[in-house]
């Protein structure tokens, strides 16, 4: 939903850690699979995942737009199973904390966001079938 506001090189990162999140809990659902497909199709043509350091995250997102974009769909990969796992959340922190994100209500309104969002689209799909 928010790739396009990402340059090439933080989409590539975003594949990465995306992909990242998706093995956290060492179980890949379809839903996921769906979920990291839609990622794909939301980049620039040619970006590829992108194993960016995570120290280097802060100098790549430098600022505070493209870190909440980029925590948005991470995050969202961690509840397209509809399942936040404890290793998903450690991830999600590890990264927060890498970009300077360090008050957890504002991290916390991302999540709240994000499942909130992913229930509105779910309720769409069940307006649409009938």
């Amino acid at each position: 939903m928010f790739v396009q506001y990402l340059n090439e090189r933080q989409q590539a990162a975003l594949l990465h850690y995306a992909h990242e999140m998706m093995r956290a809990d060492a179980s890949v659902e379809g839903d996921e699979l769906a979920h990291m497909e839609i990622l794909r199709r939301q980049t620039q043509p040619g970006v590829e995942a992108e194993d960016v350091p995570i120290a280097e995250l802060a100098n790549l997102f430098d600022d505070r737009f493209s870190r909440v974009a980029f925590l948005l769909e991470v995050i969202g990969m961690g509840y397209a199973d509809e399942a936040f796992e404890p290793e998903e959340s450690r991830l999600t922190d590890q990264l927060a904390e890498a970009l300077a994100i360090e008050d957890y209500e504002i991290l916390d309104d991302i999540k709240s966001w994000v499942k909130r969002q992913l229930l509105l689209v779910k309720e769409a799909h069940q307006l649409m079938r009938g």
